[in-house]
């Protein structure tokens, strides 16, 4: 099954770029996104190991970037060099009042 991001998604974030040496632990381990806010993982170089709970790993790479279901369980893990960052998106469905408007702290 191939997810996306919603048509018209408007994004609010993005994390600065991380290489294998300094992603931060947390996203090594299960963690998620707000219950309203998706994320699209970009590959800058490299590859990265994402893994949604109760699903078959995939592997990013530049040309295939992983979306990360709002409120989803997920994890990565560096699989050599890697250059990456995340951005974090609205549905633009979604009330303004349930929105996360905040700053990413990674």
């Amino acid at each position: 099954m191939t997810v996306s991001l919603p048509h018209d998604a408007i994004k609010y974030a993005q994390t600065k770029t991380f290489d294998e040496t300094t992603i931060p632990q947390p996203l090594l381990s299960n963690h998620s996104t707000k219950p309203n806010s998706w994320g699209l993982i970009v590959i800058e170089s490299g590859q990265l190991l994402y893994t949604r709970i109760d699903r078959e790993p995939q592997l990013l790479a530049p040309e295939n970037p992983g979306v990360v279901l709002p409120g989803e369980l997920h994890k990565i893990a560096p699989d050599g060099s890697v250059r990456f960052h995340i951005e974090f998106y609205h549905d633009p469905a979604t009330k303004d009042a349930d929105r996360d408007n905040e700053e990413v702290a990674l």
